[in-house]
């Protein structure tokens, strides 16, 4: 096959051939919702795709991994800031590898993962990139696991590949659930706090303000149909749980946390999910005290300097 298998950049009447890889692995990765032919025009060919979280996008590209025309993967890469480096004042851009679509044949998947990860890496280097993160938080496709583009643990042959193309995991991610059924109660916490929902089409999001003037907290959560789990469906992602630092330990993330659960399911939700890193233990505590449940559940994120 190596003699017949090349690669090419893709454009936007690719998509009907991207397609059909995109409802293979988004169906394999929990709280993901389906992608059509104008959802892959939005969140892969503009030059700055929407994101929940901040992004600074420099440059773009996807490449395929084609015989005879025909799409066998595709590798989504770009340059620019991610949610973690983006506040670096002056440094270096970075390479960003947002997806990696694979055939689901196992004896394809391996040359076809380091022909993609070849040509990536040229790109990269070519705009001076020394520091790859595949798989960030906040670069992945809002259809995509709630937004967080993170790596599911179950998707054997990606890990395999990059791994032997040099990447390591640098961040742990856990899923956790909250059935929604009743309404709960909130206790408010001492002080002078102002809370200013607001609503739409995909969700709600809120700030909290003391004495109403300095903000202090603020809250995102958006809602989806995912195609795994169905029984979980309608779901309402939570997207941002922001306290400063100097109003933390007063009991404001536990209000806002029971008051997102309480709108989710006046807003009709099923279920209440959040993706939480490994290393922010207060939030992992405060979601298990409060009755959120662990799912069997581990993404990642990963790093390869160049």
């Amino acid at each position: 096959m190596a003699d017949r298998l090349y690669s090419r950049i893709l454009y936007p009447p690719d998509s009907h051939q991207m397609h059909p890889l995109l409802a293979a692995a988004l169906a394999q990765a929990p709280f993901s919702s389906p992608m059509d032919d104008a959802a892959i025009q939005t969140h892969c060919f503009l030059p700055e795709p929407p994101a929940v979280h901040s992004v600074r996008w420099l440059q773009r590209q996807l490449t395929g991994a084609m015989i005879d025309e025909r799409l066998l993967g595709f590798i989504d890469i770009a340059v620019g800031h991610d949610h973690a480096t983006q506040h670096l004042a002056g440094d270096r851009p970075i390479g960003l590898l947002r997806f990696l679509a694979l055939p689901q044949d196992f004896t394809l998947s391996g040359e076809i993962a380091r022909l993609l990860l070849k040509e990536a890496e040229e790109f990269w280097r070519g705009h001076g990139v020394r520091r790859v993160r595949a798989f960030s938080f906040s670069t992945g496709y809002p259809p995509f696991q709630l937004a967080t583009g993170i790596l599911p643990s179950t998707w054997e042959d990606h890990h395999r590949w990059l791994n032997r193309a040099g990447y390591r995991p640098v961040e742990r991610y856990y899923c956790l659930t909250y059935p929604l059924k009743r309404l709960g109660r909130e206790d408010v916490p001492s002080g002078s706090y102002t809370l200013y929902p607001e609503s739409d089409e995909n969700g709600m999001h809120s700030q909290i303000y003391e004495d109403d003037e300095m903000r202090i907290a603020a809250t995102r959560m958006f809602e989806r149909q995912v195609l795994e789990p169905q029984s979980a469906n309608p779901v309402a992602g939570v997207i941002e749980l922001i306290v400063a630092s100097a109003w933390r330990r007063r009991g404001i993330g536990r209000w806002l946390l029971r008051r997102m659960i309480n709108d989710a399911l006046l807003r009709g939700n099923h279920t209440l999910a959040i993706f939480v890193s490994h290393t922010n233990r207060a939030g992992l505590g405060l979601c298990r005290q409060i009755g959120f449940e662990e799912m069997d559940y581990r993404g990642y994120t990963l790093e390869k300097q160049l």
